[in-house]
């Protein structure tokens, strides 16, 4: 059986292919460069090169070729550009296993994720959503600070900043809108209250709005340490955020992966952040705490049955090093221990695999010496 993965430059396609490498399969790679990060593992067949505003008829052309049967999508502009033409595909006999367009449209918009949870009694952050930069002035002095300007959509991108003050968050405001084009026939970024507790999130996969394996983190450190990816993550568990999860995926009939992204606040309440319908930037976590999900939307695929279950290896941390937990340290000085303790505690794993799968590692650790010399370049 022949596999594509998408997006083979980002570090969880790498989780994916390895996985997939595990299990027999050897997934080729669709992507506009042939030296993809993906593309240096053993475990990877051959890339598929388009570029980047590829059409259908090529990409059916270029699948065909390769008799691809199953495509794996991982990034965010990679969904926006392929489920569309899920059908198509499906008459050329191959498979992606996710929603429809307009089910992916309810999750990539903030507003319409919040709607839905308000309506299934999940609890939200207090939002405000401007329709034109002048209801700033009537937002300013309604919400408490520090307030967060977030994108109403999701980019494949973090759209985001934090105002301290009500001239700050007009200031802010303005600015984010001119630095992303933001227009107000785009929808205008939001605004919303900030809860200051960790991260955590439900992972599931679905066949046709039947929950299969599911998995939680919580969230140890990000990169940026402001706000960002996940860049050292543990496995968790707590049943509102399951049961939170649940409510919603089951609600929109979910097929697929998914990630549904909360917040503790003070009392430990999870007050959800958004619905992220596509594989998830701490995938290799679920994969070394014993969650397959790539393997799972294989059995699917396949009309195997994918039983519910929540069971993993828990507790269990893992980080990864060169994509943001050092460049953590060097922006939060107070975590360098805690940072260092990981990268030498055997119980913590990371996806820097030196006999396993080297180059990959090597590419990574160019590339992060390449970005601090970059960053001091600039600093000058």
């Amino acid at each position: 059986m022949n596999i594509v993965v998408t997006d083979p430059d980002y570090k969880h396609s790498l989780g994916i292919v390895r996985s997939l490498g595990k299990q027999g399969y050897k997934p080729y790679l669709l992507s506009n460069t042939k030296k993809s990060l993906c593309s240096f593992s053993k475990f990877s067949n051959d890339s598929i090169i388009l570029p980047k505003n590829f059409t259908l008829h090529e990409l059916l052309e270029e699948l065909h070729k390769k008799h691809i049967e199953l495509i794996i999508i991982v990034g965010t502009n990679s969904f926006k550009k392929i489920v569309p033409w899920k059908n198509d595909l499906k008459k050329n006999s191959i498979e992606i296993v996710t929603v429809d367009e307009s089910t992916l449209n309810v999750a990539f918009s903030k507003k319409e994720t919040y709607l839905l949870a308000k309506k299934l009694d999940i609890p939200i952050p207090e939002t405000y959503y401007p329709s034109s930069l002048d209801e700033l002035y009537d937002v300013e002095d309604k919400i408490e600070y520090p307030a967060v300007i977030k994108g109403l959509y999701e980019a494949g991108g973090n759209i985001v900043d934090y105002a301290y003050n009500a001239s700050d968050l007009v200031k802010k405001y303005v600015n984010l809108c001119k630095k992303y084009n933001i227009g107000e026939e785009d929808g205008l970024p939001m605004i919303q209250e900030y809860i200051s507790g960790s991260g955590c999130a439900f992972f599931a996969v679905y066949d046709k709005g039947k929950c299969g394996l599911t998995f939680q983190h919580k969230r140890i450190r990000e990169y940026p340490v402001s706000g960002g990816a996940s860049v050292c993550a543990e496995s968790y568990k707590n049943e509102y955020v399951e049961m939170y999860g649940k409510k919603l995926l089951d609600y929109l009939n979910w097929h697929g992966v998914a990630m549904v992204e909360f917040k503790l606040n003070s009392k430990g309440k999870p007050i959800l952040m958004e619905i992220n319908p596509k594989f998830w930037g701490s995938t290799d976590l679920a994969l070394e705490a014993g969650v397959n999900f790539p393997k799972a939307l294989i059995d699917i695929y396949l009309g195997k049955e994918v039983k519910y279950s929540n069971q993993y290896r828990f507790p269990f941390r893992y980080h990864w090093p060169l994509d943001g937990d050092i460049l953590h340290g060097i922006r939060n000085p107070k975590a360098i221990s805690s940072i260092l303790r990981d990268m030498f505690n055997p119980n913590v794993k990371s996806n820097i695999w030196i006999k396993k799968d080297p180059l990959p590692s090597m590419v990574q650790l160019f590339r992060f010496f390449a970005s601090l010399l970059k960053a001091a370049r600039e600093s000058i």
